[in-house]
């Protein structure tokens, strides 16, 4: 079938029905246990996208796509549309740190579980390049939620002021019926793991909050005094929350040096540090962004000597990331199905995205896999057991330096 011309206008594609064989129960499986791409394949363009979706796709529209790569490159971009393939080489989230493995026999889920049970509030990071963070982040609450773990709290989601239009709020505030994230709930939703991960706790019966202050800093404010008044507001929404909370089990995922529960160097405090003095509880906290690649399974390890002492009560250590057909050997790990994109949808130049969603289900929600791809590429599709539809977004060009 020959490659589709590079057009802005929407359209659809008829595409010979594809099925691979697939082994895993979880998604919305089909009756065999295939997964099926249902023709034909809508093809928008940026202009016809959400604001904060589009908004998302026109920085992937900077990035050159034979050059992504270089000393100002938007890591955190090519992540979200699913190609961490191409930043890991350079960046400090896949950067090997041979820590030292920790003395335990207990396997790692099972000891989260058995200190999530000595508190109520549980603190998780992230590194925002790295989607196993998130798929691990899904695992632990569900492993918490028998233990009475009930709210999730998470960094990314739009948290509007108190005196917006009700029909401006976020989707997930407007619906919270919704088994999906949309792409205007939060900025690191629009990745596909981390969308997965709110489709995990919204099976789970999770109540979701929004901790994130929206307030603008002070123009004069310093850098380190821009952090703190961050810091502060998140533990004071947070503690607020708690209190009026009591019997409330809380999982809060956050970014980095957000779950540091003790002051760092040069005497920075971070959100930890401040909600567990604001309420007196004293966190379990976990660091994915610590230790990597330390071993072939995931495993605890040591907190390395240059860290402040106390900085995590815990630290994963993943192994080193690999990748097959341009995408994270983690996800096939977890069952996910390798599965090949149309030889006609790749672009004949620049950049397209190729997102999968479940049969029926909505544009605006954030799909299953979203991918972008580039001419000449194999670049697979990883998805669960299910009918998808498919929808192309096309990139357009880099706009020439000035």
């Amino acid at each position: 079938m020959p490659r589709l011309p590079h057009r802005r206008a929407a359209r659809s594609i008829a595409l010979s029905l594809l099925t691979l064989t697939a082994g895993s129960a979880a998604g919305r499986p089909s009756v065999d246990g295939t997964v099926v791409l249902i023709a034909p394949v809508a093809v928008t363009s940026v202009a016809q996208l959400p604001g904060m979706l589009a908004n998302k796709v026109e920085h992937l529209a900077q990035i050159d796509p034979d050059h992504p790569v270089g000393p100002d490159s938007d890591l955190q971009t090519l992540s979200l549309f699913g190609r961490e393939d191409l930043i890991a080489p350079s960046s400090p989230s896949y950067t090997p740190t041979h820590c030292a493995p920790l003395a335990s026999a207990t396997p790692v889920l099972a000891e989260i579980a058995r200190r999530a049970r000595e508190t109520r509030i549980v603190i998780i990071n992230e590194s925002h390049e790295r989607s196993e963070h998130r798929g691990f982040s899904a695992r632990v609450a569900r492993a918490l939620r028998p233990l009475g773990y009930d709210v999730l709290a998470l960094e990314t989601l739009s948290n509007p002021p108190a005196d917006v239009p009700a029909r401006y709020l976020p989707s997930f505030r407007l619906h919270p019926e919704r088994n999906y994230f949309a792409d205007d709930d939060g900025h690191y939703l629009s990745e596909a793991g981390y969308g997965r991960f709110g489709r995990t706790a919204k099976t789970l019966g999770y109540t979701l909050l929004a901790y994130e202050d929206v307030r603008e800093p002070s123009p004069s404010a310093t850098p380190a005094e821009q952090i703190a008044t961050r810091e502060e507001l998140q533990a004071t929404l947070l503690a607020a929350f708690v209190a009026s909370h009591p019997r409330a089990h809380l999982l809060v995922h956050v970014g980095y040096s957000h779950a540091a529960e003790v002051p760092q160097a040069g005497g920075a405090r971070w959100m930890a540090a401040r909600l567990k003095q604001k309420t007196g509880i004293d966190p379990l906290t976990i660091s994915q962004t610590t230790c990597r690649g330390g071993g072939a399974t995931t495993r605890l390890a040591v907190l390395p000597a240059g860290q402040p002492a106390g900085s995590f009560d815990l630290v994963v250590d993943h192994p080193g990331a690999r990748f097959v057909q341009c995408r994270p050997e983690w996800r096939r790990a977890a069952s996910d199905q390798l599965v090949a994109i149309p030889r006609a949808l790749y672009p004949l130049h620049g950049w397209r995205v190729i997102e999968a969603r479940p049969l029926g289900e909505p544009d605006l929600s954030v799909p299953m896999d979203r991918v972008a791809i580039r001419p000449g590429e194999d670049v697979a599709l990883l998805l669960p057991p299910g009918r998808y539809a498919l929808r192309a977004i096309d990139v357009g060009a880099k706009t020439p330096a000035r």
